[in-house]
Parts: structure tokens; sequence; C-alpha cells
């Protein structure tokens, strides 16, 4: 038996939706869920003011999305602190 901690919502249709790793998928599991209700922590508009705020430029903004959208291919060293990191997790 494994656990992993996972957050979620649960939608006004009383579904609670859960996204887990890519490991489990096409695996029968049981699950046992313990709840917790969290507080939702708002910012008010003093405490927004003082978050920094960044501006970028057209061609920053463009570069930006392009990362987001067609990221690098991990490199070796990022490749092997995954695999410590799921070996770390139980994966």
């Amino acid at each position: 038996m494994q656990s992993i901690k996972l957050r979620s919502r649960v939608d006004a249709d009383g579904i609670l939706r859960l996204e887990v790793p890519v490991e489990l998928a096409n695996l029968e599991l049981d699950l046992v869920v313990v709840y917790q209700p969290v507080e939702l922590v708002t910012l008010d508009a003093q405490e927004q003011e003082d978050l920094p705020l960044i501006k970028l430029s057209l061609q920053d903004s463009m570069a930006f999305v392009e990362s987001l959208l067609n990221p690098p291919s991990p490199s070796p060293k990022m490749r092997l602190a995954a695999l410590e990191y799921k070996r770390s997790m139980g994966f």
C-alpha cells in the first residue's frame, strides 16, 4: 500500500475529480478518502498592491508562451533528478 497526497476541489455537482500520476493509469485502485476543508486564502487590496508586477515586452511575452507550449527536452541531469524523485516516492 502506498499513499500520495492530492488536493482537489469538489465541484458544485458534488463530484470530486482527481488527477493522479500517469503511472497509475489502467490500474484498479482501492481509495480511502480523508478530507479536510482548506481555507481559501484571499489577498486584500493592500496585499495585492504590495505584490511585484512584472511587465513583459511583446517579444518576451511571446517567448514565454512559446516556452510553455513547446518546452525544451529535459537534460540528462533533469532526467536523473526525475528518476530519483520517482524512486523516493515509490513509483
